[in-house]
């Protein structure tokens, strides 16, 4: 089996910086998605390939850490990352998939805010991986990880308004159930998130 030493370091932070740029990409268009549904296929199609780009960051990873000697820091941590990006990207893509299959036209507004909020809470993810290279903006991750858990918790609270105002306002039983699928399947995605901003605090208090 062939080692890697030094060189490694950089292809690790390039893997998570393709992956956290790749989950801002699916959220982009996700949120493209809810608020304009005529091109529904071509958007679902998009984030679908966008997710297999994630499935072949995580294969390319979990290819090079028994190779790796060296790594930036622990390797169940890496795997740890690079998974629970991956897992953000499949709450998106399941969010789209069900959004394909009941082919919804009037997307309602706690939607449209929860995508809204998916968005930011990736953005600022992705602007935290970007931190970890050097460990003089740990603190600026560390503010971007603060931000990710507020977001979240905003996430919570649209879900809640939500589907109360589902229960109270509901008139067609399959409406229901699809809305109250969508709003947790978007809520879903904002908890992924949350948790890959988890390891990246775990991983700067470790290494700080």
């Amino acid at each position: 089996m062939k080692f890697s030493f030094l060189p490694a370091d950089i292809k690790f932070y390039d893997y998570f910086e393709k992956a956290s740029t790749n989950l801002v990409e699916g959220a982009r268009c996700l949120q493209k998605m809810i608020e304009n549904t005529e091109n529904i296929e071509e958007n679902a199609a998009q984030i679908t390939e966008i997710e297999h780009r994630g499935d072949f960051i995580v294969h390319e990873v979990t290819s090079l850490l028994p190779r790796t000697l060296i790594t930036p820091f622990d390797s169940d941590d890496i795997q740890r990352l690079v998974s629970t990006l991956d897992d953000a990207l499949d709450a998106v893509d399941a969010v789209s998939q069900r959004l394909l299959i009941y082919r919804l036209t009037e997307i309602k507004k706690p939607a449209r805010r929860l995508a809204h909020l998916i968005t930011e809470s990736a953005q600022e993810l992705d602007a935290a991986v970007r931190g970890l290279r050097d460990k003089g903006q740990y603190e600026q991750v560390r503010e971007r990880v603060v931000q990710i858990n507020t977001l979240e918790n905003n996430g919570d609270r649209v879900l809640h308004d939500g589907l109360i105002n589902l229960v109270q306002h509901h008139e067609d039983v399959f409406e229901f159930i699809c809305w109250k699928e969508i709003y947790e399947l978007l809520e879903d995605a904002t908890d992924r998130i949350e948790d890959a901003g988890n390891v990246i605090q775990k991983v700067i208090i470790a290494n700080a």
